[in-house]
């Protein structure tokens, strides 16, 4: 680069006014106040939850997790019901369960929205939808069940990256549009009693990523209709590994009393090292 070339793109930085220009803290806070009419702050219904989260908050991506038919789907549908309560509609993709059963397992129609028809593996099509949504009805919260039908795991040489991809653009579709993304993911197949965010299915990215992780877990063993939820952490509020006892009454999961007794049960161990392996020495005795 010569001298007349460095000068003239020195220049054209000292004038440079894009919107990713450099600008002052003082400045940038500003805008948030100009902003601030369109902030989400919105409460699940459940106390406790509300009380480790406080709120969901635009720009967060939340991931709830659980192993198969453990109420994952009915959190969500019961946040669902009371953010339609405060008057928020959020915008639903339901994969795993077709239109019509998803919505009759709620007490009546809620006032939601829906794609007329899903396309799986799309991530383009899901962004495009989101921003439909916005466009048209002014949705800011959204709902995906579930993470494995964004992309195609058969076509995927490494599901792992495929998947921290994808919970990368959806955490950038929640900051840069002042969203709410509430994603359901299912867990690896391994029985683990005390499951922890480690175990949801294919990636650690998920949890990487996301701002929140709720594990669900149903309880028969304490009542019928009982389940727990666990938040495993929340970046903003700095808590982990709180649990909300719950039961279905009626169409939605609220939260109960703990029963005699009954306390938080201990985090997931991290699983024990041989000795060989806390050398870095591979064990290959059961190979």
């Amino acid at each position: 680069m010569t001298t007349s070339q460095d000068g003239e793109k020195k220049k054209n930085l000292a004038e440079y006014d894009g919107d990713d220009r450099i600008i002052s803290a003082h400045e940038l806070s500003l805008t948030f106040k100009d902003r601030e009419k369109f902030t989400i702050n919105v409460k699940s219904g459940i106390p406790s939850l509300d009380h480790y989260c406080e709120g969901f908050r635009d720009g967060e991506l939340i991931t709830i997790s659980g192993k198969t038919k453990n109420g994952k789907t009915l959190l969500a549908q019961s946040l669902t019901y009371h953010f339609t309560e405060k008057h928020y509609q959020p915008l639903w993709f339901s994969f795993e369960v077709p239109p019509k059963q998803f919505l009759s397992q709620f007490a009546k129609t809620p006032f939601i929205y829906m794609p007329g028809k899903l396309k799986a593996h799309m991530m383009d099509w899901i962004e495009e939808r989101i921003m439909e949504s916005f466009i048209k009805y002014n949705t800011r919260i959204v709902f995906i069940d579930h993470l494995h039908y964004l992309f195609d795991i058969q076509k995927s040489r490494n599901p792992s990256l495929d998947i921290g991809a994808i919970i990368r653009r959806l955490k950038g579709i929640a900051v840069n549009n002042e969203f709410v993304i509430f994603l359901l993911c299912h867990t690896s197949k391994a029985k683990d009693e005390n499951e922890s965010y480690e175990s949801i299915r294919d990636s650690s990215f998920v949890a990487q990523e996301s701002d929140c992780v709720i594990m669900v877990k149903r309880t028969p063993e304490e009542g019928d209709t009982y389940a727990r939820a666990r938040v495993e952490f929340h970046r903003r509020t700095g808590v982990m590994e709180k649990v909300v006892f719950l039961m279905k009454e009626g169409s939605y999961l609220v939260e109960r009393a703990r029963n005699e007794g009954e306390c938080e049960p201990l985090p997931p161990q991290p699983k024990k090292r041989s000795a060989r392996e806390g050398r870095g020495i591979k064990n290959y005795d059961n190979n």
